[in-house]
């Protein structure tokens, strides 16, 4: 699983040399106060999130070339908020090139102790299906926490005539406050047993025709892998299940409009279908592999500061 990530860094890079030059675009103001929201609905696991990206962005510098024009430093905050957690802190962007963004981001994780989370466990050989979570939330075993969350995110990204290709890779470290005696916990949003303190990886490749505005479509595939190390395992006890998977489906967008660097602009609904290639429960174990994962979410962008 971890040559696969590498695997996915790699071909995301070469092709660079292929680009061309896309459809000449506004070009952004100089400083911007930025707001990009985004309300999410998931299934196969089951979710709801309200995430927010709002900030300070400035450009680094002019020049010509599509290369070059897209560049900025971003300061601001990503906070993401669902029945059961929030997670708030400061963010960073750099995007020195169009091709190139790397974002680092530090999060104060909070669970109310709702919804049946945040639940833990001794081990990541221990069960976390659905059944299992749904009857721990039965007996209240989810309970309130906290913890920090620190992410770094590089993305580059490409057009070669109407094809799009980006990868955005994360590697993500966790420490959790967790019950005494356990080791890992429950994500939703991974989806996976995650490491109270320690990494996990997570890679996200996209394929996109945008050949027939305002409908963007293509292929996403997506990985999630934790890390485990000894220190998550009792005494002599050996590693016996693989807790990452990876999917791959459909992603579409449909942009009602784009006007530009306005209050209001780029509403959008995003949809992701995707069948499991490997999951422990859902490739037919405790859920049929026919079933998918879905995402539909409703996304905007404001500019609320009139630079130039």
């Amino acid at each position: 699983m971890k040559r696969a990530v590498l695997l996915l860094l790699w071909l995301s890079l070469p092709i660079q040399a292929l680009a061309q030059a896309p459809e000449p675009v506004p070009e952004a103001p100089s400083r911007r106060l930025v707001l990009n929201s985004m309300l999410v609905a998931r299934v196969n696991p089951l979710g709801l999130e309200s995430q927010t990206r709002v900030g300070y962005q400035a450009r680094l510098y002019r020049k010509e070339g599509m290369l070059f024009r897209d560049n900025f430093l971003f300061l601001g905050a990503y906070p993401k908020i669902n029945p059961a957690s929030i997670k708030v802190g400061p963010v960073v962007e750099l995007q020195p090139l169009s091709m190139l963004n790397l974002r680092l981001s530090a999060e104060y994780v909070g669970f109310f102790g709702t919804q049946g989370f945040l639940q833990s466990r001794p081990s990541p050989n221990a069960e976390y299906s659905e059944t299992v979570l749904d009857a721990g939330a039965a007996v209240n075993e989810q309970y309130g926490t906290s913890g920090a969350h620190l992410a770094f995110e590089p993305l580059v990204q490409l057009k070669v005539g109407p094809i799009a290709v980006r990868n955005r890779f994360g590697l993500e470290y966790w420490s959790m406050s967790l019950r005494e005696g356990d080791r890992v916990w429950y994500d939703a949003t991974l989806d996976t047993l995650v490491p109270g303190k320690g990494f996990t990886l997570a890679n996200d490749l996209d394929v996109l025709f945008m050949g027939a505005p305002p409908l963007v479509v293509g292929a996403r595939y997506s990985l999630v892998q934790p890390l485990y190390t000894p220190r998550h395992l009792a005494d002599g006890e050996a590693e016996t299940q693989e807790n990452g998977h990876h999917r791959l489906g459909l992603l579409a967008a449909y942009v009602f409009y784009d006007e530009g660097y306005t209050a209001f602009n780029k509403p959008a609904i995003i949809l992701n279908v995707a069948w499991y290639l490997r999951h422990r429960y859902r490739t037919g174990v405790e859920v049929s592999r026919a079933v998918p994962y879905a995402l539909l979410g409703f996304a905007f962008q404001s500019d609320l500061l009139d630079g130039t």
